[in-house]
C-alpha cells in the first residue's frame, strides 16, 4: 500500500453503547505503512483476519492497550514501532438506532459495518489541531441491533503534513473517541429579535444574536427595487465570523431618507461542522436561511420628525416596580402613549437595569424583546449610564450596542440636527474595582472624550447644525459629586460657547430619578420634588431629566419625554406613567426657551449659592 494513503483502523468492542465510558482495554496492532503489500488503492482498508494482520510475509498480532479518559496516546502505545495501527473489537447495541460520534485524530476515516461514513484523508493532511479532542469531528452513525463493527482508519503523519509543518515539528499521534447522544446540529435560528442601533444619516447598525455560533449577514435594498445588496459579519472584510453568536453589522452608504427593506441571512453549517475545530480544506456547504423581510427608513435630511426618551428602568427601587413583570407593565403603558407610537427613533438614556451579569438575559430576554416589531423595528440610540459598568457582564454591553472599535460616545445627525451622545457614567468612583466591572479609571474615558469633543466642535457638521442636542445619562448642574464634577469639567468649553455656530440648545438626561428642568441662564429649577443640593446656581444649558423608580416610592415611578423637531424649534413634552402631559416647552434656533404648558402642581425652586 502507498505510504501516503495508508490508514489506521480502529474497531471498538465490549460495550453496549459507544460513550465517554468507552472500554478500558483494547486489542491493538502496530506496524509501518510501507509493510503493507499489494495495497495500492487510495482508499485501501486493512482489517485483521482471524485475529492477525499479514504484512509482507509476517503476521502482526494484537496486544492489549488502554486509554486515559477516552484518549489514546498512540505515540506511547506503539512504542515507536510504527506509524500505523489497528485496534479491533465489536460494539453492541440493544436496539437499532442512530447516534452521533465524536472523534479526534489528525488523519482518519470511519466505517460502520463496512460502510465508510467519514473520511478526512483525502488531502493527506486532515485535522491540523493538536492536541485532538472528541469534538473535533462529529458525525452520525447508524447502529444495528446486536453487534456492530466500527472501523477508524488513520496514521501518524504524511509527507504533506511534514511539508506544511516541517519535519522537526513534534506532531502527536493521538485518537479520541466519544459518543455524543445529546448533540444537536446547529440550526439557523435567532435567539432574540434583531435591534437597530446607532442610526445616523446614511447608516444604521443591525445587531442580533443567533442561538448558536454561525456565520450571518444582511440583505438590504431600497424598497421597490429588485436587487438585494449583501453585507456579511466579517473579520478583516474577508473571513466570516462563525465563532460568535453576537452579530453586529453596519449598513452604510444608505440613501438618506429612503425606505429600505432588509432580511437577515443565516448560514446553517452541515451537521457536525458547527464547531471551530475541523479538518483543513474540509468542504463546508452552508445552507442559506432567510429571516422575514422587514423595513426601516434611513435617516435623512427631513426637517421635521420626533423621538421618544426614557431611562433608569432599574428594578427593586420602588414598591411599584420590583419585578420584570412590573417593569413590563410600565413599558406597556409607555408604548401606548401616542408620542411613543409616532416616534422615528427611541433614546434609552442609560441604566437599563441595576447591574449586568448576563447582558443577553437581562437586557434582551427581560427588556428589549418586549419592544420588538414584526415589520418595522425600532431604531435605538443607547446611552451608557453609570449602572452599565456595574456587574460581571459589564464589558459585554459593548458587544451588543456598538461596532467593534467604536467608542461609547459618538455623534449623529438627522435633518440638520446634531446629537452628541456622551458617556458620563461611573458606578464605583474608584480604580481597579472588580466588583462593578473592573474599572481602571474614569480619567482615561473623560480625557479621550474631551479631546473628541474639541475635534467635533470644529467640524462643518457641528458648526452648520440647526440645533445641537446632548444626550447623556447625568445632567450638568444639580449634583456635586464624583460622578458630576468631572462631567462639568469635560463639557465646560462645550457649554460655555453661546455663539450661533457652537451653542448647545438642549441637554436631555436621566440619572437623578427626578423630573427636573432648568432653562439656560436661569437660576430656577422646575420640579415636583425640590433638589437638596446643586453645583451651579445658574443653568449653563437648557436641560431636562426624567423620573424613574425611587427608594421612597414617591410618585411618579417614571416620566417620559416626547421630542418633536421642527425647522425652527424643538418641542419637549413630558408625560407621566399614565401618558398625561405635565410639562411642555420649546427651544428655538437662538436657544431661547418658550413655555407652553406646566401642570399646576409643578413648582419653581430658586437655586442660589446658599445650600
Amino acid at each position: 500500500m502507498n505510504t501516503k494513503n495508508f490508514l489506521l483502523t480502529l474497531v471498538l468492542s465490549g460495550c453496549s453503547v459507544l460513550s465517554a465510558q468507552i472500554p478500558g482495554k483494547w486489542q491493538a496492532y502496530f506496524f509501518e505503512a510501507h509493510e503493507v503489500k499489494g495495497k495500492r488503492s487510495k482508499h485501501a482498508t486493512i482489517l485483521p483476519e482471524k485475529g492477525v494482520i499479514s504484512l509482507k510475509g509476517k503476521n502482526i498480532r494484537p496486544e492489549t492497550v488502554s486509554h486515559v479518559n477516552g484518549l489514546f496516546d498512540l505515540d506511547k502505545l506503539s512504542r515507536k514501532r510504527g506509524g500505523a495501527a489497528v485496534l479491533t473489537a465489536d460494539m453492541k447495541s440493544e436496539k437499532a438506532r442512530k447516534t452521533w460520534l465524536g472523534v479526534g485524530g489528525l488523519i482518519f476515516s470511519c466505517r460502520v459495518n463496512g460502510k465508510k461514513v467519514y473520511d478526512i484523508t483525502w488531502k493527506g493532511l486532515g485535522n491540523d489541531y493538536d492536541p485532538v479532542t472528541a469534538k473535533d469531528h462529529i458525525f452520525e452513525i447508524e447502529l444495528e441491533k446486536g453487534s456492530n463493527k466500527i472501523v477508524f482508519e488513520t496514521r501518524r503523519t504524511s509527507s504533506l503534513m511534514d511539508y506544511v509543518y516541517g519535519k522537526d515539528r513534534k506532531i502527536t499521534w493521538h485518537l479520541a473517541v466519544q459518543e455524543l447522544p445529546d448533540y444537536k446540529p446547529a440550526k439557523a435560528e435567532l435567539a432574540h429579535p434583531e435591534i437597530l442601533v446607532r442610526p445616523d444619516t446614511g447608516s444604521v447598525i443591525v445587531s442580533f444574536i443567533t442561538v448558536k455560533p454561525i456565520p450571518a449577514g444582511i440583505d438590504y435594498r431600497v424598497k421597490g427595487s429588485r436587487k438585494w445588496l449583501r453585507k456579511w459579519n466579517t473579520a478583516g472584510d474577508l473571513i466570516l465570523r462563525e465563532k460568535t453568536r453576537n452579530h453586529t453589522i453596519r449598513l452604510d452608504e444608505l440613501e438618506p431618507g429612503k425606505e429600505y427593506e432588509y432580511r437577515l441571512v443565516l448560514l446553517e453549517p452541515p451537521a457536525g461542522l458547527d464547531g471551530f475545530r475541523r479538518p483543513l480544506w474540509s468542504k463546508r456547504v452552508y445552507k442559506e436561511v432567510f429571516m422575514p423581510v422587514k423595513s426601516f427608513k434611513a435617516f435623512g435630511n427631513e426637517q421635521e420628525y420626533s423621538f421618544f426618551l426614557w431611562g433608569d428602568t432599574q428594578l427593586s427601587l420602588s414598591e411599584k416596580c420590583k419585578t420584570v413583570a412590573d417593569r413590563k407593565a410600565f413599558m406597556k403603558k409607555m408604548s401606548d402613549i401616542p408620542a411613543f407610537k409616532k416616534a422615528d427613533f427611541m433614546v434609552q438614556i442609560g441604566d437599563m437595569d441595576s447591574y449586568y451579569h448576563d447582558v443577553e438575559k437581562d437586557l434582551f430576554g427581560k427588556y428589549l424583546d418586549f419592544f420588538a416589531r414584526e415589520k418595522s423595528p425600532v431604531q435605538w440610540v443607547y446611552v451608557r449610564g453609570n449602572h452599565e459598568v456595574n456587574g460581571t457582564g459589564a464589558e459585554d454591553w459593548y458587544n451588543y450596542f456598538q461596532m467593534p472599535g467604536d467608542k461609547s460616545f459618538y455623534a449623529f445627525t438627522k435633518g440638520g440636527v446634531m446629537f452628541i451622545v456622551l458617556d458620563c457614567g461611573d458606578f464605583t468612583h474608584g480604580r481597579n474595582t472588580a466588583g462593578s466591572g473592573c474599572l481602571i479609571s474614569t480619567e482615561t474615558l473623560y480625557a479621550a472624550q474631551e479631546k473628541w469633543i474639541e475635534k467635533l466642535r470644529k467640524t462643518p457638521e457641528f458648526r452648520k447644525a440647526r440645533f445641537r442636542v446632548v444626550l447623556a445619562h447625568p445632567e450638568p448642574q444639580i449634583e456635586s459629586s464624583q460622578v458630576a464634577d468631572p462631567i462639568r469639567k469635560m463639557t465646560e468649553k462645550l457649554l460655555s460657547d453661546t455663539s450661533k455656530e457652537g451653542m448647545i440648545h438642549l441637554w436631555l438626561a436621566g440619572h437623578v430619578h427626578r423630573y427636573w428642568r432648568a432653562n439656560r441662564g436661569s437660576n430656577e429649577l422646575i420640579h415636583l420634588y425640590p433638589a437638596r443640593k446643586w453645583a451651579l446656581s445658574k443653568a449653563p444649558v437648557t436641560w431636562v431629566s426624567t423620573d424613574a423608580p425611587k427608594g421612597n416610592s414617591a410618585w411618579p415611578d417614571f416620566s417620559y419625554l416626547g421630542v418633536d423637531v421642527k425647522k425652527d424649534r424643538i418641542t419637549v413634552t413630558a408625560y407621566d406613567v399614565d401618558g398625561k402631559k405635565f410639562d411642555s416647552f420649546s427651544v428655538d434656533t437662538a436657544g431661547k426657551v418658550h413655555e407652553h404648558f406646566l401642570r399646576k402642581d409643578m413648582k419653581r425652586q430658586k437655586l442660589t449659592d446658599k445650600k
